[in-house]
Formats: C-alpha cells, structure tokens, sequence
C-alpha cells in the first residue's frame, strides 16, 4: 500500500492500523419481515384537538367578517394589545 502522508513514520504506523475482515458471514434472511402481516389493520388514534382542528378547517376556516374588522382595527391604529393578556394566556396553555 502506498502511503499518502509523505511521512515514512506515519505511513507505516496506519499500514499496521488497518486489520483486514475475516470470518464474515453473509447476512440471513429474515422471515415475517417486521412483524406485520398484510390482513393487519392500523389502529389510529385522533386527539379532541385535532378533530376541532379538522373541523375548523373544513367549515371555511376563519370567520372572514373578524377578520375584516380586525384589519380594519389595526390599519387605523385602534388596536391595542395587552401583553399581561398575552402573557397570561401563553402561561396558561404551556400548562
């Protein structure tokens, strides 16, 4: 094997490092593959959240009239926002 460092020393010291595999024995195959037949059913579970989520999305998702008027609110500046609200609710839902 040639040796790419240039360095005598070091090329013979990485010759002796590497050991050849021996004694290797090819892999077996696996019977079942995984534990699941093809007739087995998945079972799923949904959260009450994420039903309300799916739900929400499908009736339209926002209500556009809030909306407007929350636009509305903040392009002439009326809306304010409380951050002791913010925080409070941020506090609340980290639970």
């Amino acid at each position: 094997m040639k040796g790419i460092t240039g360095n005598p020393a070091l090329d013979a010291y990485q010759r002796m490092a590497i050991t050849p595999v021996t004694g290797a024995k090819p892999a077996e195959k696996v019977e079942g593959g995984g534990g699941h037949s093809t007739g087995e059913a998945a079972k799923v579970t949904i959260s009450a959240a994420a039903r309300d989520l799916a739900l929400h999305a499908a009736s339209g998702g926002a209500d556009a009239e809030k909306v407007q008027a929350l636009r509305a609110k903040i392009q002439d500046g009326s809306f304010k926002i409380d951050p002791k609200a913010v925080a409070t609710k941020l506090v609340d839902d980290l639970g």
